[in-house]
């Protein structure tokens, strides 16, 4: 397994961890009887584990495992990947900090949100863009031409 990939999918597990313990707090503040509102709250664990968790993994294991980018494609680049990687996870820690300061009312809690949001966003742009090129066939047509089906 390559570096990068591993990166992404360590990441992810670790996100996978912080949702679940942000969960066990979301649980334990409903059963005292929530003091505040949750919404913020149930954001950042909706983001830890949405994005965190599932979309990191899937683009971690879509570099992995997906095709190697041939020797003419131009798109494809690793050091856009490691951006993308770079982009992901600060989005979602940024993201996720903004979601507990609006949760504890501390101001300035929506400037946060805003570049995590982007940062994520342009993470998802920039990880399809890159991958884009390495979804193509390789060995298919030939199964394909016999009438194999998936």
């Amino acid at each position: 397994m390559y570096t990068l990939a591993r990166w992404y999918i360590k990441t992810a597990l670790l996100f996978f961890v912080a949702g679940l313990l942000l969960g066990g707090w979301i649980m334990v503040e409903m059963v005292m009887g929530p003091s505040r509102a949750m919404a913020p709250l149930i954001s950042a664990h909706t983001h830890l584990l949405l994005y965190g968790f599932v979309i990191i993994l899937i683009m971690g294991v879509a570099y992995w495992m997906f095709p190697r980018p041939g020797k003419e494609d131009l798109r494809y680049s690793p050091r856009t990947a490691q951006i993308n990687y770079g982009l992901a996870t600060a989005g979602t820690l940024i993201r996720t900090v903004g979601d507990l300061l609006d949760y504890f009312s501390i101001s300035g809690a929506f400037a946060p949100m805003i570049l995590g949001s982007l940062c994520q966003i342009a993470a998802g742009i920039i990880f399809a863009w890159n991958i884009w090129s390495r979804v193509r066939p390789i060995g298919s047509q030939y199964r394909e031409a016999k009438g194999e089906r998936f």
